[in-house]
């Protein structure tokens, strides 16, 4: 066990970033290149992308009680050229907590409310291209309220959202039939089903 504080945590090397330029600025994201000094000491050059005011996102893995199905949606995404599986998901307003956020995400991309139980830190999903962290925040449905039995999202202007709601036991077989549609994975939610032993 290390006597070191929680306080006074010990670095692991001494590779930094000195400055970072602006290379191009979109409606969404910042491309920057970095002047960093690796671990030898050499000055090396690095593009990355920031989201617009380096927002960070939450992952919400919402679960209804008391049936213990997962609520995940399918949703085209331009980078990709696919239509892609995913948890709901959102960026974090400026003054707005994780928890607030993945409440108003997961109405507005499902019409499901809930409760946060748990929250994980904050996570890094490509960190040798995207700076922004993520947070995985499990919510609980109670699929008995009213509002949770008819559902209504809120779907931005060009979100086309498709809900699903499933049990660990249709997963296997419903993510067979989305890649026989050519829909594809994101990581977090392939990841999640697989160390949970879904897959």
């Amino acid at each position: 066990m290390s006597d070191i504080s929680a306080h006074k945590l010990a670095k692991v090397g001494t590779a930094h970033v000195f400055e970072e330029q602006l290379l191009y600025r979109g409606c969404w994201s910042e491309m920057v290149e970095f002047s960093y000094e690796d671990d030898n000491q050499q000055m090396r050059k690095w593009e990355g992308l920031h989201r617009k005011h380096h927002a960070e996102a939450v992952i919400i893995v919402a679960r209804m009680k008391p049936s213990g199905k997962f609520i995940f949606i399918r949703q085209f995404r331009p980078p990709t050229d696919s239509y892609i599986l995913e948890f709901p998901a959102g960026l974090v307003d400026p003054g707005e907590s994780l928890e607030t956020t993945a409440i108003r995400e997961l109405f507005e991309e499902t019409g499901y409310v809930g409760i946060v139980e748990d929250l994980s830190p904050k996570l890094f999903s490509s960190p040798g291209i995207l700076s922004e962290t993520v947070s995985f925040v499990h919510v609980q449905v109670d699929e008995k309220k009213l509002e949770n039995q008819r559902p209504k999202a809120k779907n931005e202007p060009g979100e086309f959202i498709t809900v699903f709601v499933k049990s660990p036991e249709e997963i296997p077989e419903f993510f067979n039939q989305e890649v026989k549609h050519g829909v594809k994975f994101d990581v977090k939610l392939y990841t999640y089903f697989m160390v949970q032993g879904f897959l």
